[in-house]
C-alpha cells in the first residue's frame, strides 16, 4: 500500500509540473475555452500511461539500445511542436468581432504523440519502471495498475492547467496585453520541447 501511494505522489508532481503539454493545454484554453482542452487533456493522460506500459514492455530498452533512431524521433517532433510553438508565439485574436480561428485549436492527438516525442516523458516511464514497478512481486500486474493509476491522477492535474488558461483570458482584456502572453507562451513551450532535447544529445 506504502508503495502506491507513494507512487500517486510521484504522479501527481509529474502531471502538475511544467512541462510542454502543460503549457500547450494552458494556451489552447487561453485562445478558445476548457471545452477545447478535453482533447488535448485527454490525449496527453492517455498517450503517458501508455508511453508508461509499452516502456515496461521493453520498447524503452530497444531505444536506448538505439541512440540514433531515439535522436530522429525526437528531432522530428520537436520540429513539429516548434511549429505549435510558432503558431501561439503569433496567435492574436481579433477582440473587436470576436473571432478566433478554431482550426488551430490542438485536440486528442496532439497531446498523445506529444508524450512519445518529449525525453522528459521518457524518463519519467523509465523512472516508474525501475523504481515501483519492480518492487511488487508481479510485474505485469504492477505495470498495468501503475499505468492506470497515472492516467487517473494526471487528467485532473492537466484540468487545473486548463481552469488556469481560462483565468489568464479574463485578466488579459486588451489586445496588446494578449500579443505579450502569447509571444511569452510560445517562447516557453518552444524552450521547454528543446531543452530536454539538446540536454540529451
Amino acid at each position: 500500500m506504502e508503495i502506491i501511494l507513494s507512487f500517486c505522489a510521484f504522479s501527481f508532481v509529474a502531471s502538475i509540473t511544467p512541462g510542454p503539454t502543460n503549457f500547450l493545454i494552458l494556451s489552447t484554453s487561453h485562445q478558445f475555452d476548457i471545452k477545447k482542452t478535453i482533447g488535448l487533456i485527454f490525449g496527453g493522460s492517455i498517450g503517458t500511461s501508455l508511453l508508461i506500459l509499452i516502456t515496461g514492455l521493453g520498447v524503452g530498452t530497444t531505444l536506448n539500445a538505439y541512440p540514433n533512431i531515439k535522436l530522429i524521433l525526437s528531432l522530428a517532433g520537436g520540429m513539429w511542436m516548434s511549429y505549435i510553438a510558432w503558431q501561439i508565439f503569433n496567435y492574436c485574436p481579433d477582440l473587436e468581432t470576436g473571432l478566433q480561428n478554431k482550426n488551430k485549436k490542438n485536440g486528442f492527438f496532439t497531446g498523445f504523440f506529444l508524450q512519445f516525442i518529449n525525453p522528459k516523458s521518457w524518463l519519467m516511464a523509465i523512472a516508474v519502471i525501475t523504481i515501483y514497478t519492480t518492487q511488487i512481486a508481479n510485474y505485469y500486474h504492477s505495470l498495468i495498475l501503475f499505468s492506470f493509476i497515472f492516467m487517473l491522477i494526471s487528467v485532473p492535474c492537466l484540468f487545473v492547467w486548463a481552469y488556469l488558461g481560462k483565468i489568464t483570458k479574463r485578466m488579459l482584456s486588451t489586445e496588446q496585453h494578449l500579443i505579450i502572453f502569447n509571444r511569452i507562451l510560445g517562447t516557453i513551450l518552444f524552450i521547454s520541447v528543446w531543452y530536454p532535447i539538446l540536454h540529451s544529445i
